[in-house]
């Protein structure tokens, strides 16, 4: 693995296993980060696939425990190069208050200006997840937030 993480922690105002299924579930993870998912994310072994357009990124669900962590791991020759082997995980927590959901996308091999693109991406994909469980609405690609004027 890489010496670089991508980190990101969010406070939901939704019970850990509501937070969990919007992490399993494919019509919940399109209704968060990318609206053309597909594939099954809820069992070990499950290979998920997140479109942007003409691109898909595939994962295979390394980890599962309800309530607790989700963990994936970007193993398909279709995916980005600089994400190859890098593993993206939820770990959740829960006060009276909120679910907390610790994010991190980890084996990064260097900083380059894609990771810094990708963190900043992360934590509007974070946002939208939390809206999304907060309002009923979150912004999934292609309606999520731009963060430049490409």
């Amino acid at each position: 693995m890489g010496t670089c993480s991508i980190r990101h922690e969010v406070g939901i105002k939704a019970s850990p296993e509501a937070v969990y299924g919007a992490l399993t579930e494919v019509e919940t993870l399109a209704a968060w980060w990318t609206s053309d998912t597909r594939g099954e994310g809820s069992t070990v072994g499950g290979v998920l696939e997140f479109w942007f357009g003409g691109f898909c990124q595939a994962f295979e669900v390394v980890e599962l425990r309800p309530g607790g962590l989700v963990r994936w791991k970007a193993t398909r020759k279709e995916t980005l190069e600089e994400w190859a082997g890098t593993e993206v995980s939820f770990a959740l927590s829960a006060d009276e208050a909120q679910c907390w959901v610790e994010f991190a996308h980890s084996g990064w091999r260097e900083d380059t200006e894609f990771f810094a693109h990708c963190s900043t991406k992360w934590a509007v994909f974070m946002l939208s997840l939390k809206d999304l469980l907060e309002t009923g609405k979150g912004r999934p690609a292609p309606d999520d937030v731009p963060i430049n004027h490409d």
